[in-house]
C-alpha cells in the first residue's frame, strides 16, 4: 500500500502542476498593472503578487497604484478554501506543540514564495483538527511535511475541478 495515497501502486499522487485556469479569485490583470492589497499589502507587479518586502519601495513611488483585494484575502473573507488538511490520531496530542509548528513553518515558507498561499485557520481540539489553507499546493505541502517528519498516513482527495484538495493526515 502507497502511503501517499492508501491506495495500491499509485505512487505518483500528489499534483504538483495544478493550473489556476477557472479560480474566480484569480483575475487576471494587465502586465503594466500595478495593484496592491489593501488588506495585507501584498503587491501585485508583473503578473505576479509578492510580499511588501519584495519590492522595492523607492521604485513603487513612482508609479500609479491601484488598490485592491488580493485573492488570497478575498478567500479568508469569503472562507472559501483551496484545501483542508484533516490531522487525527492520538499521536498529536502527546506532539501537538510541535505539530503546529510544522505547521506554521510550511505556511510561512510557502507564503514567501508566494503570497497567495496561506493558512486562513486551525480549528479543532484533542486529537482531530483541521487546516484550511487558501490553495491547493500547501495542503499538500502540509500533508507531505506531516508525513515525512513523523510517518503515519496520509491521503489526498481532489474534487472534480482540481479546485479543492482534502488531506488526510493520521497517527495513533
Amino acid at each position: 500500500m502507497n502511503h501517499n495515497t492508501g491506495q495500491p501502486g499509485n505512487v505518483n499522487c500528489i499534483r504538483n502542476h495544478i493550473d489556476n485556469f477557472g479560480d474566480p479569485y484569480i483575475v487576471q490583470a494587465g502586465p503594466e498593472e500595478t495593484r496592491v492589497c489593501s488588506e495585507c499589502n501584498a503587491i501585485y507587479s508583473g503578473q505576479r503578487w509578492y510580499l511588501k518586502e519584495q519590492v522595492d519601495a523607492e521604485k513603487m513611488r513612482h508609479i500609479d497604484v491601484h488598490f485592491t483585494v488580493c485573492p488570497a484575502c478575498r478567500k479568508i473573507k469569503d472562507r472559501s478554501p483551496g484545501g483542508i488538511v484533516h490531522i487525527t490520531g492520538n499521536f498529536i496530542r502527546e506532539h501537538k506543540d510541535d505539530i503546529m509548528n510544522l505547521i506554521h513553518n510550511e505556511g510561512d515558507r510557502a507564503k514567501a514564495t508566494n503570497p497567495l498561499e496561506r493558512i486562513m485557520g486551525i480549528e479543532g481540539t484533542d486529537g482531530n483538527y483541521e487546516v484550511l489553507t487558501t490553495n491547493e499546493k500547501l495542503a499538500q505541502r502540509i500533508g507531505r511535511a506531516l508525513h515525512k517528519a513523523y510517518h503515519g498516513t496520509v491521503v489526498y482527495k481532489w474534487s472534480e475541478d482540481n479546485k479543492l484538495v482534502r488531506v488526510s493526515w493520521q497517527r495513533d
